[in-house]
């Protein structure tokens, strides 16, 4: 029965003299480790690299976090049309997406999808899991997507609770998306408590639900870490017009003989590169203060 075990011999690349079928497992999963490690290492390269020309344009980023199968790859498609894989089952997204989102009024996010958590995460497939969870320490705002029909919803929620603070990602605001309400047994009586939690949405990813609720919420939260800044535009830098434009609110321009001059509200990461050009020398604002809200859920 376990003939397949017993020492053999043999030839080719494939068994040693010798060589026991079980050694030849582990040392074909042996090569394949390291295989997969590497493969690992290039997509946290190519990520870092990524990140880094997307620091370049500080356009905002959403980072979609929450349990697996909470509904975020089904969100982000809804969103973005991105197309992503959206599966019923456990991992469906293991590689970061980032799309590009209109909120309105010319003002752009980049969303991107992350892989679900799970409770007790085996160690072992934290490296793996590493490329996409970095993704959430570069967000301005995190969109905790929660699938509201969920029988253990409230454990789900702290179990990515968790999670996010070992990340040390506790600054970072968040906006709780109760996502699936149209499968709940009383979908207004949830959307009813929704309108009581603060900072919460109540959304359906599959029909289209509430997303314009949503993503007023979303322009709401990231008005409020921007900063007012007031800048004098040189003419020869004109992508920064187009940038103030993009992925913050003005509220005025005025062409000048040396430059546009802007009063506007923008994102911290892009008030600090405005900063040489305050008009009066004023500089970019401190950073603000939010804190991560990881107690508003009590269940529905």
């Amino acid at each position: 029965m376990w003939t397949h075990l017993e020492r053999q011999s043999g030839s080719g690349q494939v068994k040693g003299m010798g060589e026991k079928q079980i050694e030849v497992d582990k040392r074909l999963l042996r090569g394949r480790m390291a295989r997969l490690r590497s493969d690992i290492e290039e997509v946290r390269t190519h990520r870092a690299a990524y990140r880094v020309r997307r620091a370049e344009a500080p356009i905002p980023v959403i980072a979609l976090v929450g349990y697996t199968n909470a509904g975020k790859s089904t969100l982000l498609n809804t969103l973005t049309h991105a197309g992503v894989l959206a599966e019923d089952k456990l991992f469906a997204t293991l590689d970061p997406t980032t799309r590009r989102v209109e909120l309105g009024q010319g003002q752009e996010v980049l969303l991107t999808d992350t892989v679900g958590f799970i409770q007790k995460l085996p160690t072992q497939l934290v490296a793996a899991f590493r490329a996409t969870l970095e993704e959430i320490a570069e967000a301005s705002l995190l969109l905790h997507v929660v699938d509201v029909s969920h029988p253990t919803a409230a454990a789900q929620v702290e179990t990515v609770n968790d999670v996010l603070k070992e990340l040390g990602v506790g600054g970072i605001p968040v906006l709780h998306v109760w996502n699936k309400v149209d499968a709940c047994a009383d979908p207004h009586a949830v959307r009813a408590v929704a309108a009581l939690r603060p900072h919460s949405v109540c959304v359906s990813a599959m029909s289209g639900e509430g997303v314009e609720d949503l993503l007023e919420a979303v322009s709401y939260m990231l008005q409020q870490s921007m900063v007012d800044v007031e800048v004098l535009v040189p003419y020869s830098r004109g992508e920064f017009v187009d940038l103030i434009h993009r992925s913050g609110m003005v509220q005025s321009a005025e062409f000048t003989a040396t430059g546009t001059r802007i009063k506007a509200h923008v994102p911290q990461s892009l008030a600090r590169k405005l900063a040489p050009m305050a008009v009066g020398g004023q500089g970019a604002a401190p950073p603000l203060q939010i804190g991560l809200q990881h107690r508003d859920w009590e269940g529905p």
